[in-house]
């Protein structure tokens, strides 16, 4: 049995129509497994700064926001760009 990377699981949950070209491009493109990563990384930091209670959390919980969002226009350009058949 193998366990499914923290990084990749977050990207399959947020985008579960594209859960098979996912776990492709994992398994085979370093440049995506590093994109995973920086997206596991950088919805914990969202999560934590939405607990804080200051005004830096909140500038800092707006910024990781719309890193978070650009990583995902980045997953989804991955996954538009790549050719392999969602089976």
């Amino acid at each position: 049995m193998s366990v499914i990377q923290p990084g990749l699981f977050m990207v399959i949950e947020r985008f579960p129509d594209c859960r098979n070209k996912v776990m492709r491009l994992y398994g085979s493109n370093d440049s995506f497994r590093s994109l995973c990563t920086s997206y596991q990384q950088c919805t914990t930091a969202v999560r934590y700064w939405a607990k804080q209670a200051s005004a830096e959390a909140t500038q800092r919980h707006r910024e990781y926001l719309a890193l978070l969002q650009e990583l995902e226009m980045e997953i989804l350009q991955f996954c538009a760009e790549n050719k392999i058949a969602e089976s």
